[in-house]
């Protein structure tokens, strides 16, 4: 048996799997706890760590069972079988330099909705496979398939944007609103030492210290990636490079077109308590109906704001940079923020003395703490995300599709652009049981009833910026169309490992506007693999 899993081992890192920190709130608000009291040259807003380098720092220490998450260790036993079913990785063999873990993914929820008359019966089903040679390589691949039915306000959504689903990619719908699709990630990563980390796959990333980022997120589906990482003293420098799809826009022989984009983002630990963070994104179009382009290699070029630069001066490319900072104001607890500029036209403005469209930045501000109310393990985050009309968006025509977007979805917050969102998250923990409580607030300027539908207010990133009005624009122009989204959601562990869970949880949304009243109640309990987030909260 032994000999039969080793061999599954090296056919596995032929392929190109990657043992990745699990993106989910859950996962990451437990990270922030043991990252709190962390030496202070871990930096942490590269939220898309893999777990190598954590131990290459040998700053962290695991001490609850949840914790169990993080890491896979050779010296473990091995589980043969579902032997230790609720303890351990199902299928497991190590050895003297390396382990190979295999485990479920499930999803099967039952629900409730008050705007459908039958159930919402979902299910889903995969592997997750993991494994660490030496301490320096590590690969992790997970799929699954879905059979989904969605809450009235979620299937609008989807019928809207060609059968995409939220998060993933488009789906083929059967009878009763039934969508069929899968999922599916891959990575490997290699940490030669605490310096240096190189890692590659399919999957997604997240730049930040909130709830959401308004430099990168995983609110749209995986792509292709490479990641490079140097840390030096103070300094951690990730370069990634990335591959996106326009998805139903911009054909080009009867096919969507891909466009690629280049991230600098240099992190530094200027003292224990204060983090700052330099950002920088370019996206080009890999061919049109003229030339192709491809990965241009001129984008290599590893350094920081040399691409903005040469935007400023006329570069059809898109541009954004940024700037981020996080603070540990309180014993358990820090404030974090981020500022993203993707155009800046402040002469316009004074010459006019009204704003200028062009003038497109985003500001987040939050707080997270720990402990709160003197109850252990009992984390509260307070967000605030604010993006100006036409921010992500790009240009006219063919050039629309420049825009910051991956398969028709925003590459930052679901709202992508002209909104103020407030929102507020309790974390709770007992060993195997957890619950959260999140309540979001948003005010979104949309378009009115009596523009036509080729009108462009700002937030439709899709819209381009021909005809709109130049100046005098502001944030939350249009019809004002507030969203109110609350859910409760408790659960159990039943295996900290692989993260396999009951849980239930109970949802409010509802949207209200000139000419628009919607609400929905949404109640539903089944068993999952929390691995993974999912933005319905909008």
């Amino acid at each position: 048996m032994r000999k039969l899993f080793l061999f599954l081992l090296t056919i596995y890192s032929s392929v190109l799997f990657a043992q990745q920190i699990p993106l989910n709130q859950h996962v990451q608000n437990r990270l922030n706890q043991l990252l709190i009291n962390a030496d202070s040259s871990v930096y942490t807003s590269f939220r898309s760590m893999n777990w190598l380098e954590l131990q290459q720092l040998n700053v962290l220490q695991k001490t609850a069972i949840t914790d169990s998450i993080f890491g896979l260790n050779a010296n473990e036993n091995g589980s043969y079988f579902f032997n230790h079913f609720t303890t351990d990785n199902w299928i497991k063999t190590a050895g003297a330099n390396g382990v190979l873990a295999v485990d479920p993914v499930l999803d099967g929820t039952i629900g409730i909705s008050s705007e459908k008359d039958k159930p919402l019966i979902s299910g889903g089903a995969g592997l997750h496979l993991q494994s660490v040679i030496n301490n320096k390589i590590s690969f992790d691949a997970s799929f699954i398939g879905h059979s989904n039915q969605f809450p009235q306000y979620v299937d609008s959504l989807i019928v809207n944007k060609n059968y995409i689903i939220p998060g993933s990619i488009a789906a083929y719908r059967r009878k009763n609103r039934r969508f069929n699709y899968a999922d599916v990630n891959l990575n490997f990563t290699y940490t030669p030492n605490k310096h240096f980390l190189i890692s590659a796959g399919y999957g997604k990333q997240f730049i930040g210290d909130g709830y959401r980022s308004l430099f990168l997120s995983d609110n749209a589906t995986s792509y292709p990636y490479l990641r490079l990482q140097a840390r030096l003293w103070k300094l951690t420098y990730n370069v990634l490079y990335n591959r996106y799809e326009n998805k139903y826009w911009y054909l080009v022989d009867g096919k969507s077109q891909p466009k690629y984009s280049t991230i600098h983002y240099l992190g530094i630990n200027v003292s224990k308590k204060l983090q700052l963070g330099v950002f920088d994104q370019v996206t080009w179009l890999g061919r049109d109906t003229n030339f192709r382009r491809g990965f241009d290699v001129t984008y290599l070029n590893p350094l920081i704001y040399m691409r903005p630069i040469e935007f400023a001066i006329g570069s059809p490319d898109n541009a954004i940079i940024g700037l981020a900072f996080k603070y540990k104001a309180f014993n358990q607890g820090f404030v974090y923020g981020q500022l993203a500029l993707d155009d800046l036209f402040i002469g316009a403005s004074l010459d006019s003395g009204r704003q200028f469209y062009g003038n497109k930045y985003a500001l987040q501000l939050g707080v997270w703490n720990n402990n709160v109310f003197g109850v252990k393990d009992l984390t509260w985050r307070l967000e605030w995300n604010g993006v100006r009309p036409y921010v992500y968006g790009h240009g006219v025509g063919n050039n629309i599709s420049l825009n910051y977007t991956h398969y028709y979805q925003s590459l930052t917050d679901p709202f992508a652009a002209n909104f103020h969102e407030f929102i507020s998250i309790f974390n709770y923990t007992n060993k195997r049981w957890y619950g959260s409580m999140e309540n979001l607030f948003t005010i979104r300027g949309e378009r009115p009833a009596d523009k036509p539908a080729s009108f462009n207010n700002g937030e439709d990133l899709w819209g381009g910026e021909e005809d709109i009005i130049r100046f005098g624009d502001k944030t939350l122009q249009g019809n004002k169309v507030k969203y109110f989204y609350n859910q409760l959601s408790a659960g159990y562990l039943i295996n900290p490992k692989n993260r396999l869970s009951v849980q239930a949880d109970a949802i409010y949304r509802r949207r209200w506007g000139t000419g628009i009243k919607q609400s929905e109640m949404l109640f539903s309990v089944g068993i999952k693999t929390n691995l993974f987030n999912n933005y319905y909260d909008y």
